[in-house]
């Protein structure tokens, strides 16, 4: 099968040098919230695959925000001469379901750093801390990365087709599009957020792969 794609990412994807991430990095924290602890909220791969410490975990809500399958991946779940699709959060009227972690300050270096080899290598992400709300209704500010739109790996909306001939075929570092887009969808079950789109995705993807 073969598909119409808007286009694809502008090629190569431009990294961010270490300077760069690191002015990031102090900018963020210089922002944080004035807590002992930290909360992360996860939305994608955190929620089943954090990779930091921590001392609690939450499910989480985040308002006015919603997570879609709207970014070209061209080493963790796919490559440039055949890209997959990965998950972001943008600004939206909807709301996101995610899980949210706690980190105490001892580990807080620690965790910022892993997040930002996983999260920062290209500038797709803009750190951000967002107001959230955690079990029994009590609201944190949590450090979450929010798409930036701008950026040459944002693609936006695509057609169910399109999604699932990307999703299909492609792999990379981290395993395969379609396995990523499958253990999505069972968290958010877990959660209690069903999503028929993602169902309905994921039913194309595997017809087209069987």
């Amino acid at each position: 099968m073969k598909a119409v794609i808007k286009q694809f990412p502008r090629s190569p994807i431009q990294y961010l040098s270490n300077e760069r991430k690191k002015a990031i990095l102090d900018q963020t924290k210089f922002t944080r919230p004035n807590n002992n602890d930290i909360w992360i909220f996860g939305f994608g791969s955190l929620m089943w695959n954090p990779c930091f410490r921590y001392v609690e975990n939450s499910l989480a809500l985040l308002l006015g925000y919603e997570r879609n399958f709207h970014i070209w991946t061209t080493v963790a779940r796919g490559t440039p001469e055949r890209p997959g699709l990965g998950l972001c959060l943008e600004k939206a009227r909807g709301k996101t379901l995610g899980v949210a972690f706690r980190i105490c300050e001892e580990s807080l270096d620690e965790a910022l750093s892993a997040l930002w080899d996983r999260e920062m290598t290209t500038g797709i992400y803009r750190p951000e801390w967002l107001l959230i709300q955690i079990g029994g209704g009590k609201q944190v500010r949590a450090l979450t990365f929010v798409v930036d739109a701008q950026h040459p790996q944002y693609i936006g909306n695509l057609s169910l087709k399109e999604m699932s001939w990307i999703i299909a075929g492609a792999s990379g570092q981290y395993g395969h599009c379609r396995d990523y887009l499958a253990n999505m969808l069972g968290e958010m079950t877990k959660l209690g957020d069903v999503s028929f789109e993602l169902i309905s995705l994921l039913s194309r993807v595997d017809s087209l792969t069987e």
